[in-house]
């Protein structure tokens, strides 16, 4: 399933989540964060799908929206992208 959030003529934000309860993408532009739209994305997301866990890699800067949605840390990890290592966490929560 995917969902975008429009705001007038403008894409401002879109997530995305498999029927295992991955949520693979989850993005708000940053002129429209603050709004709710991530919060808004996010429920339709977990409510999409028929699995009773939700499963997400967070990044740093995403891990306390997600914590703040009852999710909890799995693990941290280091992902290589382009050569560069980035920290990101293994989320999950039970819905």
């Amino acid at each position: 399933e995917s969902f975008v959030a429009v705001e007038g003529n403008k894409i401002v934000g879109f997530g995305d989540i498999d029927k295992t309860g991955y949520l693979d993408r989850l993005y708000v532009h940053k002129d429209a964060q603050g709004k709710g739209i991530a919060t808004a994305l996010c429920e339709k997301l977990e409510n999409a799908v028929a699995t009773t866990e939700i499963v997400t890699h967070a990044s740093i800067t995403a891990k306390p929206f997600f914590e703040k949605r009852g999710y909890s840390v799995v693990r941290e990890q280091q992902v290589k992208r382009q050569g560069i290592l980035l920290t990101n966490f293994v989320m999950e929560k039970e819905k």
